[in-house]
């Protein structure tokens, strides 16, 4: 069992199958099962509802309007937590993966060719205008990562097998228990990644998620099956440090938890309402990771970010959010942190000025974790 051999030719075959639909009925947590065929690598969720604005239009959150899914979990009955974050962060994922890994854009742009430059609504729409029209949201939830010093992708799915389960939660971010569920957060921008509006007048109606699996077909041969010895997460914490009135925010990785191979973390101030603005970050050591004896290794301003950002990934992420590759465009586990060897991982941002009263942030991590550790 090997990646070299699963990558064989005429050993497997890669397929894009529908999974099922969902539609919202609460504002609670909903589960939708997994179906049980084949090595799954990626889920793929698309939200669609149609939107009514009325009275004035809406605005869009810094972080929107990724905040409409509040949360997605995906669990199996082998592995507790495979996937735990907003749906804020899934996007942010989603768009660093589409620059280090894919073309460079972002789930919210539309490249088209001369001859179609009208955009393309069924894949990202935002109805804003009052009004009624559709909006359509696309999330990338991949499970497994590809790392080319292991020949391939770890962390695919084996859910030919039947004593393996799988199942994504995802909850709606909505004050509204039923349809048609409100999606204003506010008349200002809170950071909840959802919509701005004086009225509090707008909602979508029955909105619907369609899921779709990236599997592959089992190969014929078990000794060509993939390598299942490894499981790739994303989880998302919080700031350990009291972000209201701070200027120094910090983030301490857990020791003995895998391979540490991204880091996505945000800031949003509530003055000004949006994610933390470039004047935040003029300092040397506005983004600090440090690792063992306080050894530097990353240290960045905020201008040697955006630089580093337009050469790895062709894009910048949204206002206020931020990112580490130890991985590499390579995708080699040379500069992974292991953290069952290295000590004291910290992540520090070092502001120009203190937060506000009210203000939220968010730390992401990617994990890889071997079975037999």
């Amino acid at each position: 069992m090997g990646n070299i051999e699963f990558n064989t030719q005429n050993v497997t075959r890669l397929l894009r199958i529908a999974n099922s639909s969902s539609n919202w009925i609460s504002n609670t947590q909903t589960p939708v099962q997994i179906v049980q065929a084949g090595y799954v690598r990626d889920l793929l969720v698309y939200l669609t509802g149609t939107v009514t604005v009325t009275t004035t239009a809406l605005t869009i959150d810094s972080w929107g309007p990724w905040g409409l899914i509040q949360n997605y979990q995906i669990n199996s009955n082998v592995q507790a937590s495979i996937w735990n974050t907003s749906g804020i962060a899934a996007a942010w994922i989603r768009d660093l993966l589409m620059g280090l890994e894919g073309m460079g854009n972002t789930g919210d742009t539309n490249l088209v060719a001369e001859q179609g430059s009208a955009a393309v609504t069924s894949i990202y729409a935002a109805q804003l205008a009052a009004g009624s029209g559709a909006t359509t949201l696309f999330y990338w939830l991949p499970l497994a990562q590809k790392v080319n010093t292991l020949d391939g992708y770890i962390g695919i799915w084996d859910l030919q097998d039947p004593s393996i389960q799988m199942t994504l939660l995802y909850t709606p971010n909505s004050p509204t228990a039923a349809s048609p569920f409100n999606i204003v957060e506010g008349t200002a921008n809170t950071g909840a990644g959802l919509f701005v509006q004086t009225a509090n007048t707008a909602t979508i109606a029955t909105p619907n998620m369609l899921i779709t699996r990236v599997m592959y077909d089992p190969p014929v041969d078990p000794r060509d099956d993939p390598d299942f010895g490894y499981v790739n997460s994303w989880y998302e914490e919080t700031w350990q440090t009291g972000l209201a009135g701070s200027k120094a925010l910090n983030w301490r990785a857990l020791a003995n938890s895998g391979y540490l191979c991204r880091l996505l973390f945000g800031v949003w101030d509530s003055g000004p309402a949006a994610g933390i603005p470039d004047t935040q970050g003029p300092g040397s050591n506005f983004i600090n990771f440090t690792v063992g004896n306080n050894a530097p290794v990353y240290v960045e301003t905020i201008q040697e970010f955006r630089e580093r950002s337009s050469l790895e990934i062709g894009h910048q992420l949204v206002q206020g959010s931020f990112y580490l590759d130890f991985l590499g465009r390579d995708l080699t586990m040379q500069n992974i942190i292991d953290t069952f060897v290295a000590g004291n991982i910290n992540l520090q941002m070092n502001l120009n000025s203190s937060l506000g009263a009210t203000p939220n942030g968010k730390v992401v991590r990617q994990m890889i974790q071997a079975l037999q550790q």
